[in-house]
C-alpha cells in the first residue's frame, strides 16, 4: 500500500515538473531575455547649414508702360536686342489675347488628333508621360505658379487621347474642336495684338522680376569689405526684400556667389579652394557644386563670413536670393548600430546576431561614429561582417558564444 502511495506521489511530482518545464519554455519564448533589431539600410549626410544671400552682377530694366507678357522664362539665355516681352494697351486686351492664344494651341492639338497624328504610340511611355505631367501640375500649383498650367493641360489632352487610341479605343475631337473655334471667334482678333515689344538691353540670363536687393552687395564689393560690413549687408538684404513683377533684370554672368555667416567652428571644417555640394532650402536648386572662395573670420571671433562661388545657372538658381544653404560633406550609407549592442570579442568589435536558434558574432566595419551609435558598411550575405537584415541582439543578459560559431 505504501509502495503504491510512493509511486503515486512520484507521478504527481513528475507531472508537476513537466508542467513547470513547459511553462518555463513558453515564458522564455514569449519573454526572451534579449531584444533584437533588424539591420536595415540607414543614410546620413554630414552637413553645415548657414544663412546668407546670393550676390550677382544684375542689370535692372524698366519695361514700357502698359501690361507686359513675358516671352521668355526665368533663367533663359537672351541676346542683346532680343524681344523678352510684349505689352498691351490695357489689361483687358492682354487677357483676351492670351486667352485666344491658348485656344488656338488647343485647337491645333485637337485637329492633329482628328487626323490620326498621335505622336508616341508606346503605352508604357505614354503612361510615364502622364504621371510626369500630373507631377508637374502638382508641383507648380504647390508653388502657386500657374503660368504653365495651360501647357500641362494641353499635353495631358494629347497624351490621354494618344493612350486611348493606342490601346484600341477611339477619340472623337470634333465636338470640342467646334466649341473651341466658336470661342476663338467670340474672343475677337484684330484689336488683340500687342502694341509693342520689350527688348533686352544686354545679353545674359533673364529673370522676370526684381527684389530690391540687386545693388546692396555686388561681387566687386565682396573683395573690399570687412566681415562685419558684409554681415550687415546680408541682414539688410533679408530685411528689404520686395518682389516686384513690373520690372525685369538680366544676369550678365553665369558665375554667381553666395555669402553667408556661420560659427567659426563650422567654418573651420571648410577649405578655401575646395568644392562641396550644396542645397538651397525651399528651392529645387540642389546638388550644386560650390567652391569656397574666402573664409573671413570676424574680429571678435564670434562668427565667420564664407564666400561661395557657383558656375551653374538654371531656372531655380536664377531666382535665388535669401534662402538658407546646406553645405554637404559626406553621404554615409550603411547599417546603424546603437553602441549598447557592441561587444569586444578577442579584440574584435562586433555584435551578436540571432541566427535561427543560435547566436553568432559578426564584426562591424565602422564608416561613421557618434557618441550614441556607429554606422557599419552595408554588406549583404557576408559570413563574418554584419550584413543587411541580420537580427542584431541590442539588449540581453548572460550572452555566451561558441568560438567556433564566431569564426563561421
Amino acid at each position: 500500500m505504501r509502495s503504491f502511495s510512493g509511486l503515486k506521489l512520484m507521478a504527481v511530482l513528475l507531472a508537476a515538473l513537466l508542467v513547470l518545464y513547459i511553462s518555463m519554455q513558453v515564458y522564455l519564448v514569449s519573454y526572451p531575455s534579449y531584444r533584437t533589431e533588424v539591420a536595415v539600410l540607414y543614410e546620413l549626410t554630414d552637413e553645415i547649414t548657414a544663412s546668407g544671400t546670393v550676390v550677382r552682377n544684375e542689370a535692372v530694366a524698366d519695361t514700357s508702360s502698359g501690361v507686359n507678357y513675358y516671352l521668355v522664362s526665368d533663367g533663359d539665355k537672351v541676346a542683346k536686342g532680343e524681344s523678352v516681352a510684349e505689352y498691351y494697351r490695357d489689361p483687358s486686351a492682354a487677357v483676351r489675347s492670351l486667352y485666344r492664344q491658348q485656344l488656338e494651341k488647343e485647337l491645333g492639338i485637337l485637329e492633329d488628333l482628328s487626323k490620326g497624328n498621335r505622336g508616341n504610340t508606346n503605352l508604357e511611355s505614354i503612361r510615364k508621360s502622364v504621371y510626369g505631367l500630373l507631377s508637374s501640375y502638382s508641383a507648380e500649383t504647390g508653388r502657386n505658379d500657374y503660368s504653365g498650367i495651360g501647357d500641362v493641360r494641353r499635353s495631358l489632352i494629347s497624351s490621354l487621347s494618344s493612350y486611348e487610341i493606342s490601346a484600341g479605343g477611339s477619340v472623337d475631337t470634333s465636338s470640342r474642336a467646334e466649341e473651341v473655334r466658336n470661342q476663338i471667334s467670340s474672343a475677337g482678333g484684330s484689336d488683340l495684338g500687342p502694341t509693342g515689344y520689350v527688348t533686352a538691353d544686354e545679353s545674359g540670363f533673364f529673370v522676370s522680376f526684381t527684389d530690391g536687393c540687386e545693388s546692396i552687395l555686388t561681387p566687386e564689393m565682396i573683395d573690399t569689405l570687412q566681415p562685419e560690413q558684409i554681415k550687415k549687408l546680408i541682414e539688410k538684404s533679408h530685411s528689404i526684400y520686395r518682389y516686384d513683377p513690373d520690372r525685369y533684370k538680366i544676369l550678365s554672368d553665369y558665375v554667381w556667389y553666395y555669402v553667408c555667416t556661420m560659427s567659426q567652428e563650422d567654418a573651420s571644417r571648410l577649405r578655401a579652394g575646395r568644392k562641396y555640394s550644396a542645397d538651397f532650402s525651399f528651392s529645387s536648386a540642389e546638388d550644386l557644386p560650390a567652391r569656397v572662395e574666402k573664409i573671413l573670420p570676424a574680429a571678435d571671433g564670434s562668427y565667420s563670413v564664407v564666400v561661395l562661388s557657383f558656375d551653374r545657372m538654371n531656372p531655380a538658381a536664377s531666382v535665388l536670393r535669401n534662402e538658407d544653404i546646406k553645405i554637404k560633406f559626406t553621404n554615409y550609407r550603411g547599417i546603424r548600430v546603437d553602441k549598447s549592442a557592441l561587444r569586444l570579442i578577442d579584440g574584435v568589435l562586433g555584435v551578436y546576431i540571432k541566427f535561427g536558434s543560435l547566436v553568432k558574432f559578426r564584426k562591424v566595419d565602422i564608416i561613421y561614429e557618434t557618441e550614441d551609435y556607429i554606422i557599419s558598411s552595408a554588406t549583404e550575405g557576408s559570413g563574418s561582417v554584419l550584413s543587411l537584415y541580420d537580427e542584431i541582439i541590442v539588449q540581453g543578459k548572460n550572452l555566451y558564444i561558441d568560438r567556433d560559431l564566431a569564426r563561421s
